[in-house]
């Protein structure tokens, strides 16, 4: 009798272990900024994944479905694996056509392979504010085919809400910076709708950080509904490379940054001369800040080369590498302003 109360004991713990087998599921959602700004770019992120240890069959075609309401438009989206690492190219991901009564479809669909046991993924989608509007629905949806009642329905839904406000009191055309061969840069923008509009500031910057004043414009005419198009030249730049922000202040006082352009101003380009190198490792870097910029040095194989900083010349920084070096390539690496470059070096 023992025995057969064991034996059935064992059948029941079987068929706990096993209820809950091929179980595509859905997760929270990651909303930032919400509310969004119309206009203005945002993210949104879900996890999805098998919240068994058994892999999902390729054959079971497991669809994960994202509904995204009118409020926003999808420019792009990735996906990428938390736990455990797997491969995220078993997916085949489409993002349907907005519509500006039913919003847009995301689907990603397990076509290509398996979902493999205890798989968890973070889909994330680039978004716009399209309308605004408040507390618009996000749904995820998780489903696979014949997996009867292996799946666990409790986790296949995932649900969210996001705010969109505006409009934004500008419309930003475009913005441009460049760079002019009297040494200045010619700065200009265009708006095609300005409501409450206080004016616009013009900043420049060397690595993103601290921004300093170019200059304003202000006095406008608050509100427009055509095209406007502003100048402004910056006549002391910094050399090399620097940033320059167009941020503009409504009636209000509210600051609203709307965009960021890179200009280069340099007589010669960034680089390593002479290159080839001689086997002796000596060489100058052309960059912007010698005596800050972070500079590595590897090998074709990527290990780290030893080297030396012997001096500055004429703002650019003179390197030896310590020991000879054998023919061949070499990478140089350089940190600054907000920029990593890289330089393939030959040594003869």
């Amino acid at each position: 009798m023992t025995r057969k109360v064991l034996l059935l004991f064992s059948i029941v713990l079987g068929g706990l272990s096993t209820s809950y087998a091929q179980d595509p599921s859905a997760g929270g959602f990651v909303i930032t900024p919400n509310p969004l700004v119309t206009g203005a770019n945002g993210t949104i992120s879900a996890n999805f994944g098998n919240g068994s240890a058994t892999a999902i069959p390729q054959s079971a075609n497991t669809t994960y479905t994202l509904n995204l309401p009118p409020n926003v438009g999808v420019s792009s989206l990735s996906i990428t694996p938390t736990a455990p690492v797997s491969t995220t190219t078993n997916f085949t991901t489409s993002i349907g056509t907005y519509s500006p009564v039913n919003g847009t479809i995301v689907t990603l669909i397990s076509n290509l392979g398996p979902v493999p046991g205890n798989a968890d993924y973070v889909v994330t989608l680039n978004v716009i504010g399209v309308q605004p509007g408040p507390n618009a629905p996000v749904s995820l949806n998780a489903v696979g085919t014949n997996l009867g009642l292996t799946n666990n329905s409790a986790n296949d839904n995932a649900s969210s809400t996001i705010t969109v406000t505006g409009p934004l009191p500008v419309a930003l055309v475009s913005f441009t910076a460049k760079a002019q061969e009297d040494r200045t840069v010619a700065l200009a923008w265009t708006t095609s709708l300005e409501t409450n509009n206080k004016g616009f500031l013009i900043e420049r910057s060397k690595d993103l950080k601290i921004f300093e004043r170019v200059g304003e414009v202000n006095e406008l005419g608050a509100t427009s509904n055509s095209l406007k198009n502003y100048q402004m030249i910056d006549q002391t730049p910094y050399s090399g490379t620097s940033y320059y922000r167009l941020t503009q202040t409504d009636l209000s006082g509210k600051v609203t940054p709307l965009r960021v352009e890179s200009v280069v101003l340099r007589a010669e380009a960034y680089g390593v001369y002479p290159n080839p190198v001689v086997s002796d490792g000596q060489f100058t870097l052309r960059l912007d800040e010698p005596e800050t910029a972070t500079v590595g040095f590897f090998g074709a194989d990527g290990r780290a080369m030893p080297f030396q900083k012997t001096g500055i010349q004429s703002g650019n920084l003179l390197l030896k590498a310590t020991g000879k070096l054998s023919a061949g390539v070499y990478v140089l690496t350089v940190e600054e302003r907000g920029q990593t470059r890289q330089h393939r070096i030959v040594v003869q």
